[in-house]
């Protein structure tokens, strides 16, 4: 999670970025000219919707976006910040002990079931189907579906509705890459031209070999006083080893599961090369690499540090800020990964817990933010388009929206239907844990390769047996 520091100087800049791109918004589709808002809030004006999110760019921005809400409506939103993981298992902890404190939280979308099969989720049909409670501006069929598709059902309840849309993707250093002196010194090193972006894990592995340096070498053209690094290798206990290793492992051909969830991850050797590429890294990324998160993917490229990282949408906004990243803001280039070029369909989904006590007033909170007018007005902010018409508006291309790249990249891997759709099962709570647990181990050299995928294999199968 971001610290707060931070978060406060994101929401300046991009509050005052609103007012640039956000005069352009877009007016709320005529259809819904029949039904208000207003209208629909007036009972539940003065409850309060009690809220948990993950600290990044599009919490912050909900939380800015809750205070139009309230001026709207009379109902106020109050949104608690945590990490990722915290948000999942303080929810979950809540429902098994009958807390009933969260009226809306968002799931990781491959999680959304994990609420939904013990009955801890409200259906959403109730207010889809409540003409008082329902926008018709609003349909299901708007959102990207390979995201929408893996966490709004189950069995026939509408158990979620987009968060975000947050496939991830990589970026590097757009000055380091296009220096001659490096270009050159790069093909003769490698013999071929420097890849950019890079098309082969080969590639990936070549750049960030070629730009790892000592302190007192140089890079374009600068004497180092420290040392500069290629990547970073995040092996920490944390879910961005799951998430990182699962990067490679997709955009090499593999998958951890089948779409009939059987465990696929040892069906060949793809798992192992996908792990021994991430391994190999290391010896190329700055030390504490047991200990590293995608925090440090970022601060690390925040500071100048490193040449290339693993990245997604919502910490792009923070890497350009330059009052705060001056190496990296406005010098990103931001690319698919390579390989096939597959990412998985990631995004979280708003959950309204079966014990929530303001469900309506919740439901008009994310059925609000889900609209055409306000997903344009949220996007300045921080927010991820989970619209597929928001993420197409042309706003999105002009040269001064500094996130165009992360909104091409996000249409271009829907438009080529290049975004994996993760089996959704209640198993994955238990299934990530074992996956990080054995990769920290492996990053950790107290097991190689194949055997941690062959003890992630027997472990994911007995968990279920």
């Amino acid at each position: 999670m971001m610290n707060r520091p931070i978060h406060q100087r994101l929401k300046a800049l991009l509050l005052a970025g609103a007012l640039v791109v956000g005069a352009a918004g877009g007016l709320a589709s005529t259809e819904a000219s029949a039904w208000s808002l207003e209208e629909a809030a007036k009972p539940y004006a003065g409850t309060e919707v009690r809220g948990i999110c993950d600290g990044y760019s599009p919490c912050l921005a909900y939380t800015e976006m809750a205070k139009k809400f309230e001026e709207l409506t009379g109902i106020k939103v109050a949104l608690e910040v945590a990490d990722l993981e915290a948000v999942w298992r303080q929810v979950l902890a809540d429902q098994l002990t009958g807390g009933q404190y969260y009226d809306i939280f968002p799931a990781a979308n491959n999680q959304t079931v994990a609420f939904a099969a013990p009955g801890f989720t409200s259906d959403l049909n109730q207010f889809m189907n409540d003409p008082a409670l329902r926008d018709p501006a609003v349909k299901v069929e708007d959102f990207v579906q390979a995201h929408f598709e893996i966490s709004g059902h189950y069995n026939d309840e509408l158990v979620s509705v987009p968060y975000h849309y947050l496939p991830p993707y990589a970026a590097y250093r757009t000055s380091l890459a296009n220096d001659p002196t490096e270009q050159a010194n790069f093909e003769a090193a490698y013999g071929y031209a420097m890849p950019l972006p890079p098309t082969t894990w080969e590639e990936f592995r070549d750049l960030a070999e070629f730009f790892t340096r000592e302190k007192g070498e140089t890079l374009a053209g600068q004497t180092l006083e420290t040392g500069f690094y290629g990547t970073i290798a995040a092996f920490k206990r944390h879910l961005t080893v799951y998430y990182d290793f699962e990067r490679i492992l997709l955009a090499m051909g593999g998958e951890y599961v089948d779409a009939d969830l059987n465990v696929a991850i040892d069906r060949d050797d793809t798992a192992v090369r996908a792990l021994q590429l991430m391994l190999d890294l290391r010896q190329f990324a700055p030390p504490g690499h047991t200990e590293a998160t995608w925090d440090t993917e970022y601060s690390e490229m925040c500071s100048g540090n490193v040449f290339m990282i693993f990245t997604w949408g919502d910490t792009t906004p923070y890497l350009e800020i330059p009052g705060d990243c001056p190496a990296s803001a406005g010098d990103m280039t931001y690319f698919a990964h390579p390989g096939n070029h597959v990412t998985a369909a990631y995004g979280q989904s708003w959950m309204i817990p079966k014990s929530a006590q303001n469900k309506e007033a919740a439901w008009l909170f994310v059925q609000w933010l889900l609209t055409k007018e306000i997903q344009n007005e949220c996007l300045p902010l921080g927010c991820l388009a989970v619209r597929s018409d928001v993420l197409a508006d042309p706003r999105w291309e002009d040269e001064a929206w500094e996130n165009r790249q992360r909104e091409a990249i996000h249409i271009w891997l829907d438009e080529n239907g290049l975004l994996y759709e993760l089996p959704n099962t209640p198993n994955w709570f238990v299934w990530q844990d074992i996956i990080i647990e054995e990769l920290s181990a492996a990053g950790a050299d107290q097991k190689d390769a194949a055997t941690a995928i062959a003890d992630i294999a027997s472990r994911m199968r007995e968990a279920v047996e």
